[in-house]
């Protein structure tokens, strides 16, 4: 069997190093239409739809490609992607008509887009006919079937579901009902897409340019939340009536309260100085959260305090000197082994995991 050329994990703004094989097929130069920024980083390049579909595994979970007419000799598969830090922007190339059949999409969410040509992806019940002005965003965790033509590539945006719902309860100030549900179909020529439309433009410019603030470790969490926000607010969901600016989510003492908490979180916070500022009594205002946010005060601060020392480690460039307690210091965890703990139990690895990908 023809072997792959394949090369190693997704990691954080970096090229990977590559494993060849022996008779490596060679991918083209430069699949059509792949963005600028995204040519350096091949993740894989599969000579057949198996190896296509046992190296696309992380990305779309495990699956099935069929080539359309049968005719395995012409068709190659490629794909390029940078992992920010909670956002990945991939560019998936086939060069023949193919069929990719999902049995359940990983728990992210996905903004999937043709760079040219049209596609038609199926999405549970329903079929969305997708062109480079028109998107489709697939249920996390639902089947899907994507049909494409010869020379079809995608441009494909992933977003952490944890980290999606994080800052979907932080805009809204409150926790979440239910899992954020999007229809499908995303019209990418709409006037409020223009958001979405614009954040694209921004993370591909800050990954191609060398120079960038990105680049130099500055301005990842920014840049991703504008990112999520323009999507939130670009594409309508279960949550878009929440969202809208006449829509009042939770009382002004607690909204108060959390702008207080942002403002103040490397601080020696106690809840008797939040509810000064927010202008209520400690009770009052351990009840307020509990019926908006369902949490305690301590508990919301504790969770914004991670939340920040993740960003800040997932942010270090590689050489700067930055350690694990000098980040948990600034957050205000001053038990390294608590914090550890607590790190692992939240984000599923530990805090020198995230400090070294």
């Amino acid at each position: 069997m023809t072997a792959a050329t394949v090369t190693g994990r997704l990691t954080r703004l970096q090229s990977l190093n590559t494993r060849h094989t022996f008779d490596a097929p060679r991918p083209r130069l430069r699949p059509r239409g792949l963005p600028p920024a995204l040519e350096p980083h091949g993740i894989y390049a599969a000579a057949n739809p198996a190896e296509a579909a046992m190296f696309g595994r992380d990305l779309l979970g495990a699956h099935r490609v069929h080539v359309a007419d049968g005719d395995h000799a012409g068709f190659a598969s490629s794909f390029h992607a940078v992992l920010v830090r909670d956002v990945t922007l991939g560019y998936l190339d086939y060069t023949t008509a193919v069929r990719v059949e999902v049995q359940q999409l990983p728990d992210d969410v996905l903004v999937i887009v043709p760079a040219n040509g049209t596609s038609a992806i199926a999405i549970g019940d329903e079929t969305v006919h997708t062109s480079p002005i028109h998107a489709a965003v697939p249920r996390p965790g639902a089947p899907l079937t994507l049909e494409c033509d010869a020379d079809a590539a995608h441009l494909i945006v992933r977003i952490d579901r944890a980290a999606l719902d994080v800052h979907l309860s932080r805009l809204l100030g409150r926790s979440l009902a239910a899992p954020i549900d999007f229809v499908p179909a995303f019209d990418l020529s709409a006037p409020r897409a223009n958001r979405w439309n614009f954040a694209i433009q921004m993370l591909h410019s800050e990954l191609f340019e060398r120079a960038s603030l990105v680049h130099s470790g500055i301005g990842h969490g920014p840049l991703e939340e504008f990112l999520m926000s323009a999507l939130l607010f670009s594409q309508p969901s279960n949550y878009s009536d929440l969202l809208s600016p006449t829509s009042v989510a939770v009382r002004h003492t607690v909204r108060t309260a959390c702008d207080f908490i942002e403002r103040n979180l490397g601080a020696d916070l106690t809840v008797a100085d939040i509810a000064g500022a927010a202008g209520v009594s400690v009770r009052t205002l351990q009840h307020q959260f509990s019926e908006d946010l369902s949490q305690t005060v301590t508990g919301f601060v504790r969770s914004r305090r991670l939340e920040r020392a993740r960003a800040d480690l997932a942010d270090s460039v590689p050489g700067s000197g930055v350690t694990v307690t000098e980040i948990a210091s600034r957050w205000q965890f001053n038990h390294l082994g608590r914090f550890a703990v607590t790190y692992r139990e939240r984000f599923g690895e530990s805090p020198s995991e995230t400090l070294r990908h």
